[in-house]
């Protein structure tokens, strides 16, 4: 049957506008989505403590972009403002194998129903662009505590950037280490009445509880990585010319311009 103009133009039209559609779908999947998480407490007189280590699980899973810094208590729910990677994280995050692992009985035995996951329109979102490590293999790869970013606390050093989280298993407690990490840096730079404690963990390398747990954690990823993890320890003012912050040795060539020196005997990596 034959086809008059106008049809064809509908057609065409048609065409285009289903091409238009699904090119705009795609690109909103792959948007960040800002939301709210709220917890519906089964019982009003529970702290909800027991929630706080959901927004690092989920940092871990590669589901969020970064873990948020409270918990806010509401009546008798629990509200966390995150902003999801892209719709699918936004719209499947309780359906995450190691969400449900780790969390699934406390939804089912603590909440009242399942968490409620509400998008929040009228929110300007930025993220920082973090190229992520791609490589099969490293030669080696560096854990810095967090101070203000999200960013450069577990480089490869092979290609220098960002290995994600979603590649170390759970069991290793980084995200709780960096935000560990992160509460002493701010009260150091704050100035205020902590400001000399804050300090003086964050320079004991050697016997502090910061640092000695630093170094646990960096012993395990060496483990899962089967490559050399070395660990750059927080300086005041870092130079060129400072040796090993344990042992006082200059250490050898890391092969990179910054830092340059790396201690294999307690695995350190310094300027």
């Amino acid at each position: 049957m034959p086809v008059e103009n106008g049809d064809i133009d509908a057609i065409g039209f048609e065409s285009s506008l289903h091409t238009s559609v699904s090119i705009n779908n795609a690109m909103n999947i792959d948007k960040p989505v800002a939301a709210k998480i709220i917890l519906n407490l089964l019982n009003g007189k529970d702290s909800g403590e027991d929630f706080l280590g959901l927004s690092g699980t989920l940092y871990q899973c590669n589901l969020i972009h970064s873990e948020p810094r409270e918990l806010r208590r509401t009546n008798e729910s629990l509200e966390m403002s995150v902003i999801f990677r892209d719709r699918d994280s936004f719209e499947n995050w309780h359906l995450h194998s190691k969400v449900r692992e780790y969390w699934g009985e406390k939804f089912e035995n603590w909440l009242v129903k399942t968490p409620e996951t509400l998008e929040e329109m009228d929110v300007i979102i930025e993220v920082d662009r973090v190229e992520n490590c791609e490589c099969n293999t490293s030669d080696f790869f560096i854990l810095q505590g967090r101070s203000l970013q999200f960013t450069d606390e577990l480089t490869c050093g092979s290609c220098l950037k960002q290995v994600p989280y979603s590649r170390i298993p759970l069991y290793i407690k980084i995200e709780e280490w960096q935000n560990y990490h992160q509460r002493f840096y701010l009260n150091w730079l704050d100035s205020g009445i902590f400001e000399h404690d804050a300090y003086n963990e964050l320079t004991n390398y050697s016997e502090g509880k910061l640092n000695k747990e630093g170094e646990r954690i960096r012993a395990e990823l060496c483990n899962h990585f089967k490559a050399p993890v070395y660990l750059s320890y927080f300086v005041e003012e870092p130079d060129n010319n400072h040796p090993c912050l344990i042992c006082g040795e200059k250490g050898s060539d890391s092969g990179l311009k910054r830092p340059s020196k790396i201690c294999k005997t307690c695995n350190t990596i310094f300027d």
